[in-house]
């Protein structure tokens, strides 16, 4: 699916083709691998200007589960590390993801004002501020990087809760399990201006958000298997 879509990205320039084998490209893994997605609360999301989703990050299936079914087009905020793999990394770039670098705060910076002119000509972003997959099934701090989108943005901050992909394909782990994975979309959060006084209090009252809606999936697939 990635050299499909690279090929047809030539001719045309359109990166929308790579968004369009991208999406059947993550609901064919799902598929294949026994997994079935559910999304809630699509009647939250904002079809008339650009949003930054936050989500936790349960495990590798939350990849294929938002490329496949999110019904919004987003550009992915990852690290630059992952656009050197073979094939893989040349869709990212031909799909417009962006890459942020660490590697010295010149280059970060760089790679995040990429990100904030991105959402300022109207493209939705996703982030994982846990930074990296659930090690154990909880969610983990929240670090404050995608801020720096927020505040220089004023886009809204959308809270995605993840659950169920953790138990499909954990952490270290090349074993599938086929299951569910379930999505809530809550509420867009309009933010005006966050002093640093209160930026670790916003990371919070999103992380509480999120994991309050994690729970409340991880309930009802609880109950549904009992």
């Amino acid at each position: 699916m990635g050299s499909i879509a690279i090929i047809l990205s030539i001719p045309c320039r359109n990166i929308n083709i790579v968004h369009s084998v991208a999406r059947l490209w993550g609901r064919g893994i799902c598929r294949l691998t026994g997994v079935t997605v559910e999304v809630r609360g699509i009647e939250n999301i904002l079809w008339d200007r650009s949003q930054i989703f936050i989500s936790n990050h349960q495990g590798m299936y939350d990849i294929f589960a938002l490329e496949g079914y999110m019904p919004l087009r987003f550009l992915w905020v990852a690290k630059e590390s992952l656009f050197r793999i073979p094939v893989i990394g040349l869709v990212m770039k031909r799909a417009g993801y962006i890459g942020i670098n660490r590697s010295s705060p010149k280059r970060f910076l760089k790679s995040l004002n990429h990100a904030v002119e991105e959402i300022k000509s109207g493209r939705s972003v996703i982030i994982f501020p846990e930074g990296t997959r659930s090690r154990d099934g909880s969610i983990g701090r929240f670090k404050k990087g995608s801020l720096f989108l927020i505040s220089k943005t004023g886009a809204p901050v959308v809270p995605v809760a993840i659950s169920g992909s953790f138990n499909v394909m954990r952490r270290g782990e090349f074993r599938i399990r086929p299951g569910k994975v379930s999505i809530f979309i809550d509420k867009p959060i309009e933010v005006k201006e966050i002093s640093r006084s209160q930026e670790g209090q916003f990371m919070e009252t999103l992380r509480d958000i999120i994991v309050k809606n994690f729970q409340k999936l991880e309930s009802d697939r609880m109950q549904l298997r009992g």
